[in-house]
């Protein structure tokens, strides 16, 4: 079924009126699901007070959920192509959910489904600053733990997100994400002719742009479906070429292979809408289609052509360096050195790791230092080994879990509505962050932690609460 016929709300326990035209199959069930849910819990307001004061402290819910939509397109168009500007809304919205909270305009209500998500990044978030706190000094373990804050973001994000109905959830996300890899398109290939080979948009960096760049890609494409106008069509196409154009001209080597790995699961994932929206088309739109396909992708082959011949030859030659045993600080052999090093220090000190403030200094007396005599490194260009010199394999366990928390939320909400679509952004999510994190940087980033947390939030938001919890698919959707 179409998930425009999905619109169980997420958390909300008042019945909204279905729009003229849209599916009513499920309507007789409905009662019976939100009968059994808990009622909201409003507080008392003077009759008395001003219009404007009761309208902050007892909003209607539902409005509440439908101005969900404005906050999580922003988000992601934002996520795509603003840089620190998702981490800057993030902290905002996450703030703003706090005081919300406070002002108990709605509950601190979480399913099943949102403690898996919330648990996971809490557990990550007390195992990461309690290594901080014990390894530093109180003041500067204090700022390392401030720096953690976004991974306690869903709880409080996901309570707001769960007043929204599905449609106001991961679609607005996907179309945020078309938005923004069109915009990242246009400032990826200014800086690409007119400042610098590689570019790094304004993440400020070649790393978490190739990050977020793949998540926008993949994401971008799941916003088609059968009911696409051309308009809708052309941003998906765009915003998926934005962020693809955008990986090789980073000139990140680690995060190349992910792109096809993203794109065929968003492919894989809206086949039948892909084959739904080729039927309708004429044989000679077809034939434009493909002619316009082919000239598209010459020309980014073309284009990324230079850039990828250069990075690669750079890597073959670094590569028969290492095979010489010549010790000279390339890129590949500085990580070959920093990753037997970090190994050795994890297992010096195996539970709870060296603290973040000390992980240069750990691993330190176990590099030569004729290659490293005057450079250090923030991360260790391999998440497990940061997380494990920081904090240990506990440290480990707890990024594990995060990882695969937005999985098994998926996963088990497989046949709710969006079920198709949510475990293909999950996968997708996870592919962009994980494989980027295995040869560069993952987490401990402003841009990559507001990425992830916002969108693990709204992976979780988005399943029906009944559903998970009668174990019943619900809607199905795609």
């Amino acid at each position: 079924m179409n998930e425009r016929s999905g619109i169980l709300p997420s958390g909300t326990p008042t019945l909204q009126p279905a729009r003229a035209g849209s599916p009513s199959s499920h309507s007789a069930e409905m009662p019976s699901l939100f009968a059994s849910a808990p009622s909201r819990v409003v507080p008392a307001v003077d009759s008395h007070r001003p219009a404007a004061l009761r309208l902050l402290l007892t909003p209607d819910p539902a409005a509440l959920g439908r101005r969900n939509r404005l906050s999580t397109f922003t988000f992601f168009v934002l996520a795509a192509a603003g840089g620190s500007g998702a981490s800057v809304v993030a902290g905002l919205l996450a703030c703003w959910a706090l005081i919300s909270l406070v002002l108990r305009r709605f509950a601190l209500r979480l399913t099943a489904s949102d403690w898996i998500v919330v648990a996971a990044s809490l557990l990550f978030f007390a195992i990461m600053s309690f290594s901080n706190l014990h390894h530093e000094h109180p003041s500067r373990g204090l700022l390392r733990v401030g720096a953690l804050l976004p991974f306690v973001m869903p709880l409080v994000l996901i309570p707001r997100m769960r007043l929204s109905q599905f449609r106001d959830t991961l679609p607005v996300a996907f179309a945020g994400m078309a938005v923004g890899g069109c915009l990242l398109l246009v400032i990826v290939l200014a800086e690409f002719f007119f400042f610098s080979a590689r570019v790094q948009g304004f993440a400020g960096n070649q790393g978490p742009l190739s990050v977020t760049a793949l998540l926008c890609a993949g994401w971008s494409i799941l916003h088609l479906s059968r009911d696409s106008s051309r308009l809708q069509l052309s941003l998906a196409v765009m915003g998926a070429l934005g962020g693809s154009v955008a990986v090789f001209l980073s000139g990140m080597r680690g995060t190349w292979p992910l792109l096809p790995i993203c794109l065929a699961i968003a492919v894989f994932t809206r086949r039948r809408e892909l084959a739904a929206l080729w039927r309708t088309w004429s044989p000679v739109a077809r034939g434009l289609l493909a002619a316009l396909t082919v000239a598209v992708l010459a020309g980014v082959a073309v284009l990324v052509a230079p850039m990828v011949g250069a990075r690669i030859g750079e890597m073959w030659g670094e590569l028969a360096l290492i095979l010489a045993d010549v010790d000279t600080p390339t890129s590949l052999n500085l990580r070959k050195e920093m990753y037997s090093a970090a190994v050795q220090a994890i297992a010096a000190r195996p539970w709870f790791g060296y603290g973040a403030q000390n992980h240069w200094a750990a691993v330190s007396p176990y590099l030569d230092a004729s290659v490293f005599g005057g450079i250090s490194f923030t991360h260790f260009h391999n998440v497990f080994l940061t997380v494990g010199v920081d904090a240990g394999l506990v440290g480990i366990a707890g990024f594990l879990a995060v990882v695969v928390s937005p999985l098994i939320v998926a996963w088990r909400a497989r046949h709710a509505v969006g079920g198709g679509r949510r475990l293909g952004a999950s996968l997708i999510l996870v592919v962009a962050f994980l494989g980027a994190g295995m040869t560069n940087i993952m987490f401990f980033h402003d841009i990559l932690d507001a990425v992830w947390v916002f969108s693990v939030s709204l992976l979780a938001a988005s399943v029906p609460a009944r559903s998970w919890l009668d174990g019943v698919g619900g809607t199905k959707g795609n």
